[in-house]
């Protein structure tokens, strides 16, 4: 099983790539970025170093680790995906002069902030590591602080275009984490790149 979020931004850089790795580390977390990554040509599973700072479980306890989740990028132009909503007119709105509707992508004021955007990053995340969930949520919405960008869950049909929406994750992030015990904790040891 695998779920998605996806981040629409005007423009993505390498340069970003350092303050992803800087925001990451104020959420209790000493991370690195696969060496060779870019956005430039990123598909694909994106791993992670990481080491956490205030770990409850033991078991855990000064290990480094490996996470991570899947990052996909593509070129988006709102038009382009209205256009593909839109519907033909049936016969009788045709015989009767009526203009079909304007249709949205999400919703006005989101499409309003949407027609700037010029790519789409999908992030999809599995079950088979406790920690794919928190670098998914924590880079996708960090992305989207950095970028102005705007930030759905597809599968809730959730948009936001909020630069603070990153505090409200972390504490989803930290309710996830707390359910975790030594039993049922998935993960791996960082073996090297």
């Amino acid at each position: 099983m695998s779920l998605e979020i996806n981040v629409y931004c005007k423009e993505l850089s390498d340069d970003l790539i350092p303050k992803i790795i800087e925001r990451l580390s104020d959420y209790e977390i000493v991370v690195e970025i696969h060496p060779d990554f870019s956005f430039k040509d990123q598909k694909g599973f994106l791993p992670f170093k990481f080491r956490l700072t205030n770990q409850p479980l033991a078991i855990l306890k000064d290990k480094e680790l490996k996470s991570g989740f899947e990052l996909y990028i593509e070129d988006f132009d709102l038009q382009t995906e209205i256009n593909q909503l839109t519907c033909k007119p049936k016969l009788l709105d045709r015989i009767l002069g009526k203009k079909p509707e304007g249709m949205s992508f999400a919703n006005p004021e989101i499409d309003a902030h949407l027609k700037d955007c010029k790519k789409l990053l999908t992030f999809r995340w599995g079950t088979a590591d406790s920690f794919e969930f928190r670098f998914a949520v924590l880079t996708s919405t960090i992305i989207t602080e950095l970028t102005n960008g705007i930030y759905t869950y597809p599968a809730n049909d959730i948009w936001l275009a909020n630069k603070t929406i990153i505090d409200n994750v972390y504490k989803d992030v930290k309710d996830y984490e707390q359910t975790i015990n030594e039993e049922n904790i998935r993960f791996h040891l960082f073996n090297g790149w």
